[in-house]
């Protein structure tokens, strides 16, 4: 049968302290190594972004949340950037219209039309 009582003394081991210290430093740096690893593998433009991540929190939650928005970012971002490249295109043509009618124009067409319309007189 279990007892089930709150502990109220126990005898102390220096030389079980040290060896579950050891155990415990083992796996930190086992599981400090992988952290380490992963976080260097994963880089934008050769920089280590997870970093400055892991030095905000190390809260589960917090970085599931992030991974989630990521993900959700990751299907919009790209449509996103593309509508903005097509504004811009847009913008530039009303902002500059004589300069992207010289840059873009097919005047070749027009000018061969307006001269068949000239020698067959209408």
């Amino acid at each position: 049968m279990i007892d089930d009582s709150p502990i109220s003394s126990f005898t102390f081991s220096l030389q079980r302290g040290n060896k579950t210290k050891d155990e415990l430093n083992s796996k930190f740096k086992t599981l400090s190594d992988r952290i380490d690893n992963l976080v260097n593998q994963f880089t934008i433009d050769d920089m280590p972004v997870l970093k400055p991540i892991l030095n905000l929190t190390h809260s589960k939650s917090d970085l599931k949340r992030l991974a989630k928005a990521l993900d959700r970012v990751a299907d919009l971002i790209e449509v996103h950037d593309q509508l903005e490249s097509k504004l811009k295109v847009l913008e530039l043509a009303q902002s500059e219209p004589n300069w992207f009618a010289s840059a873009f124009g097919d005047f070749e067409t027009e000018i061969d039309s307006a001269i068949d319309k000239l020698m067959s007189g209408d």
